[in-house]
């Protein structure tokens, strides 16, 4: 019986732990994310960047997108970060076809759909029931 309680309350640990380590890691790598869009949105808002920087600045939030999408697919919905490739895809369209003005919305959306990821994501009492 105490051996069984010893397991029980072992697991419940680990769990514990292994919650608050992916959520820590979401946070921090999601937030991370959100700030290079915003960045970006800036840099086209004001002008004063060429196109082709900000095709390179996009290529290099998406390069670092993927590293972190390949360690957030193993516990986060695959379709919350299908979304959010497809927002980077838009983005990297209007840019490549001389448009950034057009892509600001689809910036907002990434932002959007990170921090949705984000609140879905945290443990709480709305998300538990």
């Amino acid at each position: 019986m105490k051996r069984e309680a010893i397991i029980t309350i072992l697991i419940i640990l680990a769990i514990i732990i292994g919650e608050w380590l992916t959520q820590s890691y979401s946070k921090k790598t999601l937030s991370g994310v959100q700030d290079s869009l915003r960045e970006l949105k800036e840099g086209i808002l004001s002008s004063e960047n060429e196109v082709s920087e900000l095709i390179d600045k996009t290529n290099q939030i998406y390069d670092k997108w993927e590293e972190d999408n390949q360690l957030l697919s193993y516990y986060l919905e695959h379709d919350e970060l299908e979304k959010v490739n497809t927002q980077f895809v838009l983005v990297k369209g209007y840019l490549e076809t001389d448009d950034p003005q057009n892509a600001i919305p689809d910036i907002e959306e990434g932002i959007y759909i990170l921090e949705h990821i984000k609140e879905k994501e945290k443990l709480s009492i709305k998300n538990v029931f």
